[in-house]
């Protein structure tokens, strides 16, 4: 392959343009397939984690009561009982307005490691809930307090006591299951232990094929670790968009899936739960990464993302892009078709590819976008990224329907903001990748674009890196490779999108690796040759 012509290899780019559109354009159909799951519990459901619907990707502001009615007005179509998290902010209010509308509290006390804090919220808590008995199924004092190192447990345990003498209301503790078996003495203060059952941030994270017995078994060994005490499943989840972890992806018909088998395997064997969370929270992308601000049964303006029975779709708005990428398609044919004097139907492939790739991986592009960016630097930084590759795409194309023999040369700085852009995102998903997406979509132009081009003109290329010693690409070259084999290994290959990105990071090093390889090569052979 190294030997062909340049016209031969300008002959292939049009089909290789053209397999990653209709690659493209699958992954939109088979996105828009109705899947088939299995029904949820019976109406209503037990308890969901509520805090007040928001946009904002700051933490929220105090709350109105207009708002806490609207939102609660919603959950009570579903649910018998909302689990809050703190007094403070408004939501003292949770209580009075869940009489109304005919639901149960679960109230939090939001305690850590300030002092004046923890004895204003103890105190306010104490106060809502002697005035609202009646609909408080039981008070929670901390949410994972211990995981987060802020008390102790001897500080915690009094700190409970307190609030179930004042009270005369059940009174329990909520942390990963992990550290209640740790911390199995603390069952001593609670009325009942209340575990966080959260698949997707285990250590070694199950498939999701096997989640619901690996919760089914788990369930079991708490309730066997603490004889006596009733057992509620405080938190348990699946988020809806986000990066993977091992073999769970987060997505809509994923997060349909768990919640819908979940609530079924709950109501066959008596599982009381509380779910997370009743609406997506975008602020908490801050902290947690993007999968922390989708974690919601609905979304920041309050809509179902799926039905709690019948298939569910994961890309509802499919057949709108596929119809546009047809549309663009074909303006591309009929433009290389009438304005080309040469080559017309590789050209005609040409341009019809690339619009297709536009309006396909674009739209994919907008969602990334707006799922993982909070800041705008977050959206400044990632423009620019899609802009260049973009770019380095349409000069790959436009070099490939140019005249053989022409050279376009792709500029310096689209390379190397490409190449440093990707080895940045490497260097955080190899070193502290937890809370990082893999960028497939925002880079994907970029890989082809380099990738077609490198094909192009690899002689021309790597002459030009050899002329200007371009060290810098050559690095970044390496790393990408590196990374691109290190990150499927990290994040194991049940991960299809840690080996999506692995390609996409190892395929733009070598659009710079390969050129130079081959131009080392023919420097070595013509040495040899005036040696001999």
């Amino acid at each position: 392959m190294t030997g062909l012509p340049t016209a031969d290899r300008a002959a292939l780019v049009p089909w290789f343009l053209a397999s990653a559109a209709a690659v493209i354009l699958l992954s939109w159909w088979l996105a828009g397939r109705p899947v088939d799951l299995p029904a949820a519990g019976h109406p209503p459901l037990q308890c969901v984690s509520y805090a007040p619907s928001t946009s904002s990707s700051v933490r929220p502001e105090p709350v109105t009561r207009e708002h806490l009615r609207r939102d609660l007005a919603l959950l009570a179509r579903q649910f018998s009982c909302v689990r809050t998290y703190s007094v403070s902010d408004g939501l003292d209010q949770v209580p009075s307005i869940a009489r109304e509308l005919g639901i149960k509290v679960l109230l939090g006390a939001w305690i850590g490691g300030d002092e004046l804090h923890n004895e204003k919220e103890l105190r306010r808590t104490i106060d809502v809930a002697r005035a609202n008995r009646d609909v408080i199924e039981g008070v929670v004092v901390g949410n994972e307090v211990l995981l987060r190192h802020e008390l102790t447990q001897e500080q915690l345990a009094r700190l409970i006591e307190r609030v179930r003498a004042a009270t005369g209301l059940p009174v329990t503790y909520a942390d990963v299951w992990g550290f209640w078996a740790a911390h199995r003495s603390l069952a001593d203060s609670v009325s009942f232990v209340t575990i966080h059952v959260l698949p997707y941030w285990d250590d070694h994270p199950v498939a999701g094929n096997v989640v619901i017995p690996y919760v089914e078994a788990l369930y079991a060994e708490m309730s066997r670790l603490f004889p006596g005490k009733r057992v509620l499943i405080g938190e348990t989840g699946w988020p809806s968009a986000g990066r993977p972890r091992g073999g769970i992806e987060p997505s809509r018909v994923n997060q349909a899936r768990y919640l819908r088998e979940f609530t079924a395997l709950a109501e066959r064997r008596g599982i009381p739960y509380n779910l997370i969370e009743a609406f997506d929270q975008p602020w908490k992308r801050g902290p947690e990464g993007t999968v922390g601000g989708y974690w919601g049964l609905r979304d920041a303006a309050g809509h179902e993302k799926f039905s709690w029975s019948g298939p569910v779709v994961e890309a509802p708005q499919w057949r709108i892009v596929v119809v546009v990428a047809a549309m663009l398609g074909a303006i591309g044919a009929i433009a290389g078709l009438l304005l080309a004097r040469e080559r017309r139907a590789g050209n005609a492939v040409t341009l019809a590819s690339a619009l297709v790739l536009a309006a396909g991986i674009g739209a994919h592009q907008v969602g990334f976008l707006h799922a993982s960016n909070i800041s705008w630097t977050d959206w400044t930084a990632t423009c620019a990224i899609a802009i260049a590759g973009w770019l380095a795409l349409a000069f790959a194309c436009r070099r490939a329907i140019a005249p053989v023999g022409a050279d376009n040369p792709m500029p310096r700085w689209i390379v190397i903001l490409l190449l440093a852009s990707c080895a940045y995102a490497c260097i955080g998903l190899v070193f502290a990748g937890r809370h990082r997406d893999f960028p497939v979509w925002l880079f994907l132009p970029a890989m082809l674009g380099l990738a077609a081009h490198s094909w192009l003109q690899p002689a021309r290329m790597a002459a030009r890196f050899v002329e200007r010693r371009a060290t810098e690409e050559t690095l970044l070259a390496f790393w990408l490779v590196l990374a691109g084999v290190m990150i499927p290994l990290i994040e194991g290959l049940a991960n299809r999108q840690a080996i999506a990105w692995g390609l996409v990071s190892a395929v733009l090093g070598l659009s710079v690796l390969l050129p130079l390889a081959r131009h080392a090569g023919e420097y070595q052979r013509g040495t040899d040759q005036a040696q001999g």
